[in-house]
């Protein structure tokens, strides 16, 4: 065999070679092939808690409902100052609820009964002479007739739908501090409370735990949209820090006001 000729075998007997083990690979990794895959992992409640941990941590927050509730309304809500025979100047006595563009306010009647002289102040600083219109001691509720215009009025909304637990959010100017928020829940709905200020109880109201102090009578109950769904009238513990307070539901003190739009 000459040299041309040995060369040809050689590379025929190598090329052969190659093509045993490129096969005798492939079959190994058909065969094998779970073990070059990588193990399956089972998940356990600790994983599961971890994957829920990082996915609530990288969530984006929500809007908070209350700022969003009180920018709603809080145009609309105004302080109610007055002063009764005998004192010298007008005091901060309570809040009001716009109704309309800015001739009709609705308070508390408890707010008003003894003035000789109010002046309502709206949310940017503007104080105008508040009297007395229409009045229902039966629900504590009073309607006042100012002079102004332009004014941003409240939202009304029935109170029929609400449910025990529902959010419930305070505006008015408690303590003379105007434009003032708490927070808290409806805690029960049809109570009965008798307040100092009148002989009769006042029935048929909104319980609620969002801390009342003194000048948020005649103030805004609201819900999460900001809408004015009762009148804020008395509280279980005024001398205390927190306490239980009561509201008159819209639908009634719109009704005792004469401007019911339900």
């Amino acid at each position: 065999m000459n040299r041309r000729a040995r060369l040809a075998s050689f590379l025929t007997r190598t090329r052969s070679a190659q093509l045993v083990a490129i096969g005798a690979l492939s079959a190994l990794l058909v065969a094998g092939s779970g073990y070059f895959a990588p193990a399956r992992h089972e998940l356990n409640e600790r994983d599961v808690a971890e994957a829920i941990k990082q996915a609530l941590g990288s969530a984006t927050p929500g809007p908070n409902l209350a700022i969003a509730a009180f920018n709603n309304v809080r145009e609309s809500v105004v302080m109610v100052k007055t002063r009764a025979a005998g004192e010298a100047a007008l005091q901060p006595r309570g809040s009001g609820v716009l109704l309309d563009s800015g001739s009709s306010v609705i308070t508390s009647l408890h707010v008003v009964r003894d003035a000789v002289q109010i002046m309502v102040v709206f949310f940017d600083g503007e104080e105008v002479p508040g009297y007395v219109g229409r009045t229902d001691g039966a629900f504590d509720v009073a309607l006042l007739n100012v002079v102004s215009s332009g004014r941003k009025p409240a939202v009304l909304a029935s109170a029929k739908d609400l449910k025990v637990g529902d959010d419930a959010f305070v505006v008015g100017s408690p303590l003379g501090l105007s434009n003032t928020l708490s927070v808290g829940a409806i805690s029960r709905l049809g109570s009965t409370f008798q307040p100092a200020y009148q002989d009769e109880p006042l029935r048929g109201l909104i319980q609620f735990d969002a801390t009342v102090y003194p000048g948020n009578s005649g103030g805004a109950l609201i819900n999460r949209r900001g809408e004015v769904i009762a009148i804020v009238t008395a509280v279980a513990n005024p001398v205390g820090v927190s306490g239980i307070g009561f509201a008159v539901p819209m639908d009634a003190a719109a009704s005792a006001s004469g401007s019911n739009p339900f």
